[in-house]
């Protein structure tokens, strides 16, 4: 942990403002900045961050365009970008993020430095979640979906790399949607469906997400939810459900479910007569 101003616990928030950094092998790391006041002056990174402002307001200041922050924006910088910022609001300054190396990304070029709307920054949440509870494969791959959610497509005109043609390593995509299906329960990490395909994880989820206008990783949850309601009107109790169909427990699966049909499972086999 690095203190960063040890005079200002008596804030409102943390106990003490902090800074809590932790490593994620093979990706970079996780900040933690929490009843901070100080003003950051402007730096870059060679590597990404992607972070969600959970208290305070602050004014932003990237490659010299202004914005302001505010709880529950998503904040986003690529390698290079230029930003600082500074509180606005009298208050304390919290927020989550993580650093991503920059190979990792094959040269994609990220939204930002805000990306608006809540899936963003559920997709951001579930990296969260899944660092905390998921091994350090499944921790690369949420990252990297989360990083596609957010990839900032480029026109050659506007003096980007020409965008990637629509078909490209589209039937590695079509197989590792084959995988899953077959092996809802548990299927092979991308990393290893990657490998047999010999691209890197990240072109696969590129080509994945151009075939079927999804994440992998969103697109596997959204099959083992179809999969649970048939269950469920089978008459399977949920926790079964959540097991057989590969959720980690109870709980994943009900946040899964509501997040795409607006219940719970155990509302649905209900409402079903189950």
């Amino acid at each position: 942990m690095i203190v960063l101003d040890s005079k200002q616990g008596d804030r409102p928030g943390c106990e003490s403002p902090e800074c809590v950094v932790v490593p994620l092998p093979g990706i970079g790391e996780r900040r933690r900045y929490c009843g901070v006041v100080q003003p950051f002056a402007a730096h870059a990174h060679g590597h990404y961050v992607i972070g969600l402002v959970e208290e305070g307001r602050r004014s932003l200041v990237c490659n010299e365009a202004a914005f302001e922050l505010a709880p529950g924006d998503l904040v986003v910088f690529n390698p290079g970008d230029v930003h600082g910022c500074e509180q606005s609001d009298g208050g304390v300054f919290a927020y989550d993020s993580i650093a991503v190396a920059a190979e990792l990304l094959d040269g994609a070029r990220l939204a930002g430095p805000k990306a608006s709307g809540p899936a963003a920054v559920e997709a951001f949440r579930e990296v969260l979640r899944v660092i905390e509870k998921g091994t350090e494969t499944q921790i690369a791959e949420a990252v990297l979906c989360l990083c596609e959610f957010l990839v900032e497509e480029e026109a050659a005109e506007d003096g980007g790399d020409a965008p990637l043609p629509a078909g490209l390593h589209e039937d590695a995509a079509q197989r590792a949607m084959a995988h899953f299906c077959g092996h809802l329960a548990s299927p092979s990490s991308l990393s290893a469906l990657a490998a047999e395909e010999g691209l890197s994880t990240y072109t696969l989820i590129r080509a994945y997400k151009r075939r079927f206008s999804i994440t992998p990783m969103r697109h596997l949850a959204s099959l083992r939810v179809e999969c649970a309601c048939r269950l469920l009107r089978e008459g399977v109790e949920p926790a079964a459900v959540a097991a057989e169909v590969g959720f980690a427990d109870q709980a994943h699966l009900t946040r899964a479910f509501k997040q795409r049909l607006g219940t719970t499972p155990g509302a649905y086999q209900r409402m079903m007569g189950c």
